[in-house]
């Protein structure tokens, strides 16, 4: 295990994704959704729940059903529902998605986000041709024939 994840894991792997899962569970165990306002619950969500599997997203792209099982924690917490206790939700999930100034709350879509981490290094690589990552990246797997 090196920084959350598991050292060598295959991300395509649904087990490879239970650290970060379990870390947002255990994260949640401590506050108690029904004691907080809708909007103590947006602020913990933004601030603090949607940074919590950003390393992993930066580098790894998600299967589409962590993405939906990450997703169903945050909205139950954002609604005030347990695990074992599912309550309405009164809103759409994207319209709470949607930008503040088209009238959402200004959550991320974790799956827009993880493309856009993962397009930061190739973004990186394009533009830093002397770095470190671009080294190492080069060493282990090789020049492609455009280059």
């Amino acid at each position: 295990m090196y920084l959350g994840l598991p050292f060598g894991g295959d991300a395509r792997r649904l087990r490879f994704w239970d650290p970060v899962i379990e870390r947002l569970k255990s994260r949640l165990s401590e506050w108690k959704s029904r004691n907080l306002s809708y909007g103590g619950r947006l602020i913990l969500l933004k601030s603090v729940l949607s940074s919590l599997p950003v390393y992993a997203l930066s580098f790894f792209r998600a299967p589409a059903s962590i993405i939906s099982t990450i997703e169903s924690i945050l909205i139950n917490f954002f609604w005030g529902g347990r695990e074992d206790h599912r309550k309405i939700a009164w809103v759409d999930w994207n319209s709470i998605c949607m930008s503040k100034g088209v009238g959402g709350l200004g959550v991320r879509r974790l799956q827009e986000f993880n493309i856009a981490l993962l397009g930061k290094w190739c973004w990186r690589c394009l533009v830093d041709r002397e770095g470190l990552w671009l080294k190492v990246l080069t060493s282990r797997y090789g020049v492609s024939g455009g280059d």
